[in-house]
């Protein structure tokens, strides 16, 4: 992976529309405009491994 290909996604759906909702002392919460995630978790991840996590999310939510 080069660095300039990586990116921050959403851990649960593999999205790049994450914003910062809280941070400071305790951490940082990110959420996602997509699914709705909300946690300290991101992924940081090339478009390879952002397809295989958007992929997932869609089996998933078919099931």
């Amino acid at each position: 992976m080069k660095p300039e290909n990586i990116r921050e996604v959403c851990p649960v759906c593999g999205s790049s529309e994450l914003y910062l909702e809280a941070g400071g002392y305790t951490g940082k919460l990110y959420r996602c405009k997509n699914c709705d995630y909300l946690g300290a978790l991101i992924v940081e991840a090339d478009e390879e491994m952002a397809r295989a996590i958007r992929e997932d999310y869609k089996k998933e939510k078919e099931a």
